[in-house]
């Protein structure tokens, strides 16, 4: 093996877990698949909670219909006081947030919740 292939196979190996733990965060998403011109507004009861990174999701039911809303980061709510302690399964949230562009989607990226009489920026 030629010194120069030796030098890219070992840069491989190296990259390698680098790249491999990178999947999440080159995956990760911004505001531009919400409708970012209207401000869509759900009040309902969470169906499922899921609180892990890259963000918290809930569902939520309002009007016989199932909303999918993607919440901020984790240390984001967190550190604003929004905990799994706040957000449970049949608690009644209030959410703002843009809708989707996709109009046939029930999906909201939520900028701001209210739980338990208190209204929270999540940007």
């Amino acid at each position: 093996m030629t010194t120069r292939l030796k030098i890219a196979f070992a840069a491989a190996l190296l990259a390698a877990p680098i790249l491999a733990g990178s999947g999440p965060a080159l995956a990760h998403h911004g505001w531009s698949g919400q409708d970012n011109s209207k401000v869509t507004t759900l009040e309902g009861k969470i169906q499922s909670l899921s609180y892990r990174n890259p963000h918290a999701e809930i569902d939520l039911a309002q009007n016989g219909q199932v909303w999918h809303v993607t919440l901020a980061p984790i240390e984001r709510l967190q550190s604003r006081g929004v905990t799994p302690a706040v957000l449970k399964v049949g608690d009644t949230v209030r959410i703002s947030g843009n809708r989707n562009l996709d109009q046939s989607k029930m999906e909201v990226k939520a900028f701001e919740i209210t739980t338990a009489g208190k209204t929270t920026g999540l940007r």
